[in-house]
């Protein structure tokens, strides 16, 4: 195998590699596949192929930045949300009409545990205050999926 030869197969490795990286990110493939390139241009250059170099320069920066704009591409259609997706709300999120509901710590409340509330087992937790199993309860803030509640 020829001097020539090994250049384009590194260089075509390279472009390879690059294009792996568009499927699986992480970046390690795309940079050894830009040194890659690189290495086979200036490896053409030492060997006095200057053709081969100047060829292979040309299509490195008409492929480079295709292959930028192919992973923007992919990258957002697998990581972008989707229109249906946007008003996705999952179910485990509390809304905030329980504030003022009333209910019984079926746990002690150390200063968090399970409380029923609205006929529901929540997880729940105080402002800093212990309260024993079966105390009497009241929620005073919904945050997320954060319910405080205060002894009665």
């Amino acid at each position: 195998m020829g001097e020539l030869s090994v250049i384009i197969l590194i260089f075509l490795c390279g472009l390879l590699a690059m294009f792996i990286e568009l499927f699986i990110p992480g970046a390690v493939m795309g940079v050894l596949g830009m040194m890659a390139v690189i290495g086979s241009i200036v490896y053409a250059i030492m060997t006095g192929h200057m053709a081969a170099a100047v060829v292979l320069l040309v299509i490195a920066l008409a492929f480079v930045p295709a292959f930028f704009v192919l992973w923007k591409g992919v990258a957002g259609r697998f990581l972008a949300l989707k229109e249906q997706e946007t008003g996705f709300r999952p179910s485990t999120t509390i809304t905030e009409d329980l504030v003022g509901v009333e209910g019984e710590a079926l746990s002690p409340l150390r200063p968090s545990g399970i409380a029923r509330l609205n006929d529901r087992r929540l997880d729940v937790v105080t402002r800093g205050e212990m309260l024993s199993k079966g105390t009497r309860i009241k929620v005073i803030e919904v945050s997320g999926n954060r319910i405080v509640v205060k002894g009665m």
